[in-house]
């Protein structure tokens, strides 16, 4: 039998069309599949050149230790301060001290009050062994220390309730203040395990 010109050419083309889109359809398949391999493999080399963990600072705060050499109370001169509204109580605070052996240079109201707590013991860097002594005659003194002072300074709060005697001052028991943290940056690059 004869065909029109063409006609067994359109017969054998759409024939085809589900072989070519079934060809195209695979080969995108395997071109998202290359992709996306590609992808991984090279975000995971990127991964594992980085650290796990960023470089940080470690911080660790050193413990305060007491001074070695305390000097005797007649080695320590105080300005006493009263931080309270309680009348006369640096004068009383100032002659107990005195009869203690301390060296009171001055006597007076504190700068500022003192809202809470037993005591301040103000005292610069240097002075930190005299104020220890200052403070172990009055527990549950609270040392601070300052950029300036002639003297330690013992600035009197509203629960303060007098002098311990000589043989009960107990500089061990002295809380010192604590210091401030030292940071170190960590620099150590640690990497993912495989």
């Amino acid at each position: 039998m004869l065909t029109p010109l063409g006609a067994g050419a359109s017969a054998s083309r759409r024939r085809r069309w589900p072989r070519v889109l079934a060809v195209l359809l695979v080969l995108g398949l395997l071109a998202g599949a290359a992709y996306g391999a590609w992808w991984w493999f090279g975000n995971r080399a990127d991964e594992d050149a980085t650290p796990n963990t960023a470089p940080s600072k470690v911080c660790t705060t050193p413990t305060a230790k007491p001074p070695r050499n305390l000097p005797a109370p007649a080695e320590v001169t105080v300005a006493v301060g009263n931080g309270t509204d309680l009348p006369g109580l640096a004068v009383q605070t100032a002659d107990a001290l005195a009869v203690r052996g301390f060296v009171v240079t001055s006597i007076g109201n504190a700068d500022k009050p003192v809202k809470q707590g037993v005591a301040q013991v103000r005292y610069i860097k240097t002075d930190i062994a005299s104020a220890v002594v200052v403070a172990s005659y009055v527990p549950g003194a609270e040392l601070a220390e300052v950029s300036r002072t002639p003297d330690v300074a013992l600035w009197l709060g509203p629960q303060f309730d007098g002098l311990v005697k000589t043989s009960e001052a107990d500089t061990g028991a002295v809380e010192l203040p604590a210091l401030e943290p030292v940071c170190t940056k960590n620099t150590k690059i640690t990497k993912k395990k495989r």
